[in-house]
C-alpha cells in the first residue's frame, strides 16, 4: 500500500509540475501547454503502472470507489496523497521561478477566460472529466477490450484533446489535485467549485456511464 501511496504522491507532484511549469515559464505555445500534462500522465502510467493504479486524480479515484474497485479507506488515502503531491509540486515551481514570477500567471492555475461564465466553466469541467474518466475505465477495466495495452496512449491523447477544446475557455483542470496545488501555493480560491466539485461530479458520471454500458468488468 505504501508503494501505491508513494506513486499517487510523486505522480501528482510531477503532473502538477508538468501542467503548470509550462504556463509559469511563459515561453511555451498553447499546444505545448496541452501536451505537457498529457505526456506526463502517459509516462507515469508506463513507468509505474505495473505496481500501482496511477490515478493521480481524485475524480478518477472517486470513479473507482463508486465501482467498488477500491475501498473507502484506499480512496481517502489516494486523494489525500494526490492533494499533498499537487501542493508540493506547486511550491516547488514557486521556489524555482520565485513568488513574483509564479504570481504573474497565478501559479498556472486553471481559470475562466473573460468571456466565459461560471456555468460554462462548471459544465465543461463536469463533461470533460466525465469523458476522461470513461476513457480510463473503458481502457483499463473492460476485460473485453483487446486494446488495453494502448491505455497510456489513449488516456494521454484524451487529456491532450480535452485541453485543446476547453483550455482557452476555462483552463481545463479536470483534476481537483492539479487545481489545488497552485491554489494553496498562491492563495487563489476563485471559482473553486468549478475545479473541485465539477470534476468530482464528472468522475461520478463517468463511473455510472461505464456501469450502464454493461461492459465486461
Amino acid at each position: 500500500m505504501m508503494k501505491k501511496l508513494a506513486v499517487e504522491f510523486f505522480g501528482t507532484y510531477l503532473l502538477v509540475i508538468a501542467a503548470t511549469g509550462v504556463i509559469i515559464s511563459q515561453d511555451v505555445p498553447f499546444i505545448g501547454i496541452a501536451a505537457s500534462p498529457a505526456i506526463a500522465v502517459m509516462i507515469m502510467i508506463l513507468v509505474l503502472g505495473h505496481f500501482s493504479d496511477v490515478h493521480l486524480n481524485p475524480a478518477v479515484s472517486l470513479a473507482f470507489f463508486i465501482l467498488k474497485k477500491i475501498s473507502l479507506k484506499t480512496f481517502i488515502a489516494y486523494v489525500g496523497w494526490q492533494v499533498v503531491g499537487g501542493a508540493f509540486g506547486a511550491f516547488t515551481l514557486q521556489a524555482i521561478y520565485t513568488q513574483k514570477v509564479a504570481a504573474e500567471v497565478k501559479n498556472g492555475i486553471p481559470a475562466l477566460s473573460p468571456q466565459a461564465t461560471y456555468l460554462t466553466g462548471f459544465a465543461l469541467e463536469f463533461i470533460m472529466t466525465a469523458i476522461l474518466v470513461l476513457v480510463i475505465l473503458l481502457m483499463t477495466q473492460d476485460k473485453a477490450n483487446r486494446n488495453s495495452a494502448s491505455a497510456p496512449v489513449a488516456i494521454a491523447l484524451t487529456i491532450f484533446v480535452l485541453i485543446l477544446i476547453a483550455g482557452p475557455i476555462e483552463g481545463t483542470g479536470i483534476n481537483p489535485a492539479r487545481w489545488f496545488g497552485p491554489a494553496i501555493a498562491g492563495g487563489y480560491w476563485d471559482n473553486w467549485t468549478i475545479y473541485v466539485i465539477g470534476p468530482l461530479l464528472g468522475g461520478a458520471l463517468g463511473a455510472f456511464t461505464f456501469r450502464a454500458l454493461a461492459v465486461h468488468k
